[in-house]
């Protein structure tokens, strides 16, 4: 079914939009983590629209394309899970998928997991992809201006999240300090800046051998750091079977809820 919807590549913003809205209603719909990430990156997405129809940007034909080949990165990522092809996804991507599948964790290291891939891996291949030069300096003020665009967008990306997963997971991150403005802001825009530290050194590298050893210390460091990600709290026993309990509290709360508004 998601190869249908997304078997041909985005070539608009507005594609991009409307495949990452059925992706995460697909998703929400089956009680898949893989959702948590889509949640956040749809609410990213609209954010940057709505700014693009703003005239925000200095070169806004560069960032539609930064945005479409940026989510293609995605799109191809998704599919590959899809379709068991496991080598043809990057691996902070088949890290973040096979955690997914599992049904464990906390939301924010789900939310993490796809950050983690998606912008330590993804976004400097992107911003090789559409190019950094000529105008490097205008190039890298839009890059800087999309940060601050993610960062005024935090609180309704949280929020959107744990609207659409587990209100009682989002105390119980709270309680733990794992769902944190610190964590969320931390991770993006600092996460952004490397990124295109990275792009740089790809740019000047080119298509040789140097640009694919650089490839390949991406992918093998953005896998490092899902790593990280995936070793906390939840190795404790005792908090895991609190998670656990939680989960069930909110599938019940949830049940009564849609009872409730028939």
């Amino acid at each position: 079914m998601i190869a249908d919807r997304l078997g041909n590549a985005f070539v608009t913003v507005e594609e991009v939009l409307a495949g990452l809205d059925w992706l995460e209603t697909h998703w929400r719909g089956r009680g898949d983590l893989r959702g948590v990430f889509a949640t956040a990156y749809l609410e990213i997405t609209r954010a940057l629209q709505v700014q693009l129809n703003r005239d925000t940007f200095h070169d806004y034909d560069w960032v539609c394309a930064y945005l479409v080949c940026f989510a293609e990165y995605y799109r191809k990522a998704v599919l590959a899970a899809e379709a068991g092809d496991g080598a043809k996804a990057p691996k902070s991507w088949r890290i973040a998928f096979d955690y997914a599948a599992l049904g464990e964790g906390f939301i924010l290291q789900h939310l993490l997991l796809g950050i983690n891939a998606h912008i330590n891996h993804d976004l400097s291949l992107t911003l090789r992809d559409v190019g950094i030069d000529p105008r490097r300096e205008d190039k890298y003020r839009d890059h800087s201006k999309v940060n601050e665009i993610l960062e005024a967008a935090t609180e309704d990306l949280k929020r959107q999240v744990a609207i659409q997963y587990a209100p009682l997971l989002k105390r119980l991150d709270r309680m733990t300090g794992r769902l944190s403005n610190e964590a969320v802001h931390f991770s993006i825009p600092k996460a952004r800046d490397h990124a295109w530290t990275f792009a740089v050194a790809l740019a000047r590298a080119g298509d040789g051998r140097e640009g694919r050893l650089l490839e390949r210390a991406l992918d093998e460091q953005a896998a490092v750091l899902a790593r990280l990600i995936i070793a906390g709290p939840t190795r404790n026993p005792r908090l895991r079977r609190t998670v656990g309990l939680m989960k069930r509290f909110d599938a019940f709360f949830s049940r009564i809820g849609r009872w409730w508004r028939r």
